[in-house]
This record gives C-alpha cells, sequence and structure tokens, in this order.
C-alpha cells in the first residue's frame, strides 16, 4: 500500500497544477490582447524639445554618413556626433542658417550660423574634428550658450561637415570642401 501512494503523490502533485496553469495561459493571453493596437500600425514615437538631431547625407561625392545631436545641458549643450566613412584627416562642422540641404554642394543651407549666446564666429563654433585611421569621427563637445531649441538653439537649422580646417563660403555651383548636409529635427524617443 505504500509503494501506492508514492507512486501516485507525483500524478497527484501534477493534477493539482493542471488548472494554475491554464489560469497563467489565460492571463498571459489577457495581457497580450490588452497591450495590442487597435489597428494594424503602433503609435507614433514621442518627440523631446531637449534634442535635435540631423542624419547626414554625402555630398560632394564623398561616401560618408552619421548623425550629429544636440542636448540641452544647462547653460548650454552637449554636441555628440557619430561619423562613418570618413578618411583620416580634420574636419570642420559648422550649424548653418537655412535648415535645407537639398543642393550637392550644400549652397542650399545658407551661410553659417552661431547663437549669439556663444560668444564665438560661426566657423569657430565647433573645433576642429579629427577621423581616425579606422574612418570614423566619433566624439562629445560641451558648447555653452548654444541649444537644442529656442533663439539659441540648432532646431531650423541645418549642418554641413567640410573636409580640412575651415568653414569656406558656399557659392552655388562652385565645388567645395563640404562633404555632408543634415538638417536638424527634434530626436525620436522610443516608446514601449
Amino acid at each position: 500500500m505504500e509503494r501506492a501512494i508514492r507512486r501516485s503523490s507525483p500524478r497527484v502533485a501534477m493534477r493539482s497544477w493542471v488548472p494554475v496553469v491554464c489560469a497563467l495561459v489565460v492571463l498571459a493571453g489577457c495581457n497580450v490582447r490588452m497591450g495590442s493596437y487597435s489597428d494594424s500600425s503602433p503609435p507614433e514615437p514621442t518627440k523631446t524639445d531637449a534634442s535635435q538631431q540631423a542624419v547626414l547625407r554625402a555630398i560632394g561625392g564623398s561616401a560618408m554618413s552619421g548623425k550629429i545631436r544636440v542636448i540641452d545641458r544647462g547653460d548650454g549643450a552637449s554636441v555628440l556626433v557619430s561619423l562613418i566613412n570618413v578618411p583620416q584627416g580634420p574636419y570642420r562642422i559648422a550649424i548653418h542658417e537655412t535648415p535645407n540641404c537639398s543642393s550637392p554642394n550644400g549652397f542650399s543651407a545658407g551661410p553659417p550660423w552661431a547663437p549669439a549666446s556663444s560668444g564665438k564666429t560661426p566657423q569657430d563654433l565647433i573645433p576642429i574634428q579629427y577621423g581616425n585611421a579606422e574612418q570614423h569621427l566619433e566624439t562629445g563637445l560641451r558648447i555653452s550658450g548654444l541649444h537644442a531649441s529656442g533663439p539659441n538653439g540648432v532646431a531650423g537649422h541645418s549642418v554641413v561637415l567640410y573636409s580640412g580646417t575651415r568653414v569656406q563660403e558656399i557659392r552655388p555651383d562652385v565645388r567645395n570642401d563640404a562633404i555632408a548636409c543634415g538638417v536638424f529635427e527634434p530626436t525620436r524617443l522610443l516608446s514601449f
């Protein structure tokens, strides 16, 4: 008799878990259903005014790409730069007045711009940067007086990357050292 009880004990224990497992499966199905969207598309990511980013596209025959992000930090901003396919050497980054990168040489971006609160010229707002031997340029900078939005912000502006140590005046249909251009827009935050 003792053997019969020992053999049936695991079966009895398993039978008591079956309703619990079924209940968990049903509840999990409800949670998934409750979290689903009423239509087939997910909601739009939310925007934030504390951060702007520009996705750079190659111009002037270059093959580089990357992003520049500006994040408000107190009386200034952090500027995060991530570029690939940039040959080793010096580069200048300049913010420009017009949010337009449609011209093949960067002329549509307008003249260089810097907020008056920075106390710097547009050509010197961002110091010279250097591409490394792996053809990457990654850096983080802090720039006083610059912001993501508002009168001293990059919102509504573009950014141009120049090969070399200086920011050139860009003329229409004239070859220059501008190799990439991007327009600042609010950074989209992922929502889950």
